[in-house]
């Protein structure tokens, strides 16, 4: 399963305008980062995550996060 999780880390930190990639749990564990993702964050991530959903028409979906940014 690490290798799985690391190509796709891998995948997404290649693409375009990417400069880091981070995955975490519910509970906030960072399973894996990339780029100038920073791991310690990963609790913050999945907080504004878990707010994200409750903005989503569909319950059942899960949320992606997407942060971007004039300066990084």
């Amino acid at each position: 399963m690490e290798s799985a999780i690391d190509s796709v880390l891998e995948g997404l930190s290649k693409a375009d305008n990417v400069k880091g990639v981070l995955v975490a749990d519910g509970n906030g564990l960072c399973i894996g980062a990339r780029g100038i993702a920073n791991p310690s964050l990963s609790g913050y991530v999945v907080a504004v995550a878990e707010q994200a959903k409750d903005l989503a028409d569909v319950s059942s979906e899960l949320p992606v996060v997407k942060i971007e940014s004039e300066t990084a």
